[in-house]
């Protein structure tokens, strides 16, 4: 069953009008959706941090809501436009790995190629499909029109899928992950989560060593918030997607440790236990 919820993630921003327009093109095909913006401020290009914001949100979201993902460095290009059907939702987007993480974790019903949809604009640009393939299209769907209606059946194997080093677990109480995010602040998520904190032995208290890609080393307290260790100073925690995050109280753990999205970094108890929440 679908929702009629139409969520948008881009890369777009605000300063053009490229989000409204996409929006004007929802609401004169279907003038009842109901349209929320998940975020317009993916950095530019990044496909990576596409597919894990809409990994991480998309179960707060209603059963059948339909997700428009368009971070398309590839637009115009032979990339396919696409239609997946998970177990519980509806995304549309390129095939670029932006839809992958998410398809992964919920499970492919179906999938269909959107490219030459009878359903997409009549004038349509090479360099704006989020205006002229997806919208629409996800305002059709929205309306309720089948899904093999609007697209060619692909198989559920051939989407293309990123390739993200999974995390390594030591022997020596160390385990190394990728930076898959990196909000506002500067907190450095990573794709460490809990079976990987509890393979590697870390308890709440630990001091741990952080080794960023450069060799830059820092010291964090696993600890379950950045609120519990004095300004300026690091600390570890599952963050509240369920992954292995690092902060600086009051200040940016990306800078501090010379990270990007997708660098290596490394945890390694440092020996003792502290207490938490110092």
């Amino acid at each position: 069953m679908r929702s009629g919820l139409i969520a948008l993630l881009t890369d777009f921003g605000y300063r053009d009008p490229y989000v409204g327009v996409m929006k004007g093109v929802i609401k004169s095909i279907n003038p009842a959706a109901e349209i929320v913006d998940l975020t317009h401020g993916v950095t530019r290009h990044s496909i990576v941090e596409a597919a894990v914001v809409l990994l991480v949100s998309a179960k707060y979201f209603p059963h059948g809501t339909i997700f428009v993902v368009v971070v398309d460095p590839g637009v115009g290009s032979e990339r396919r436009a696409l239609v997946v059907e998970t177990n519980n939702y509806i995304l549309l987007g390129p095939d670029n790995g932006c839809l992958s993480l998410l398809a992964a974790r919920d499970g492919v019903k179906r999938a269909f190629d959107i490219s030459n949809t009878r359903f997409k604009l009549r004038d349509t640009s090479h360099t704006f499909h989020g205006r002229d393939v997806f919208a629409p299209v996800a305002a059709w769907i929205s309306l309720g029109v089948p899904l093999e209606e609007v697209g060619v059946e692909v198989p559920a194997g051939s989407l293309r899928m990123l390739d993200i080093e999974a995390p390594r677990v030591g022997g020596d109480h160390s385990v190394e992950g990728s930076v898959i995010y990196i909000d506002v602040y500067g907190n450095i998520m990573t794709n460490i989560g809990p079976a990987e904190i509890t393979e590697a032995g870390f308890l709440q208290g630990d001091k741990l060593k952080v080794v960023g890609p450069t060799g830059v080393t820092g010291t964090c307290v696993f600890t379950t918030s950045f609120s519990l260790v004095a300004p300026g100073e690091l600390a570890c925690y599952m963050n509240s997607w369920g992954y292995l995050e690092v902060a600086v109280n009051m200040g940016d753990a990306a800078r501090m440790l010379g990270v990007a999205q997708g660098s290596r970094i490394m945890f390694a108890k440092a020996g003792h236990e502290v207490r938490s929440g110092i």
